[in-house]
């Protein structure tokens, strides 16, 4: 399912809900086990720029992302044919977990297959203990008009938080906090 930020300006607070839970829906179900890591990020993040003092972020959006296979119960690793090293017993290179694209652990699901590489250090999501966590990641993206009272070429200083994008999250979360209390599937 695609829908652009055109589709997305159009929509009411109810078309938005739906569109949020379409989101985190697969097709069969909704998946509430990623609402409560990505409400926790959210917190987080809204906690972070509570603490900001003159920092503006217009025209900044969120990015929500997840890993749409769900957490396997099997220790089993799943290959997907046609690749290098498509053996069926897993080699020690991917029995190690390290620091993928968007701080994941690259591990034998989402390593190569995936073709994802490079890191960051900021993982969002439970340990990687914890096989059953689902991964998530959620971040501020789009900073071309960003500012502070720290950027030179700006000729307002902004004083306080930025009360904008703090109501919008908190809006945000308290949108995603309903659908958890009413996702009893």
């Amino acid at each position: 399912m695609f829908m652009n930020k055109y589709h997305g300006r159009k929509l009411t607070l109810a078309g938005f809900k739906e569109a949020l839970y379409q989101f985190f829906h697969n097709g069969r179900r909704l998946r509430h086990e990623l609402l409560s890591p990505v409400l926790r990020r959210l917190r987080e993040m809204k906690d972070a720029l509570e603490a900001c003092e003159s920092y503006r972020f217009y025209s900044s959006s969120l990015l929500i992302i997840y890993d749409g296979d769900p957490p396997r119960t099997s220790s089993r690793p799943r290959h997907r044919g046609g690749e290098e090293g498509d053996e069926d017993e897993p080699s020690d290179e991917e029995e190690e977990e390290e620091e993928g694209a968007f701080g994941f652990p690259r591990s034998s699901s989402t390593s190569t297959a995936g073709g994802l590489s490079g890191g960051s250090s900021s993982r969002s999501s439970h340990g990687a203990g914890e096989a059953s966590s689902p991964e998530v990641d959620v971040r501020m993206i789009d900073f071309a008009h960003t500012t502070c009272r720290h950027y030179g070429e700006d000729s307002v200083v902004h004083e306080g938080q930025d009360s904008g994008f703090i109501f919008g999250l908190q809006n945000l979360i308290t949108i995603i906090s309903e659908l958890e209390d009413h996702s009893t599937d």
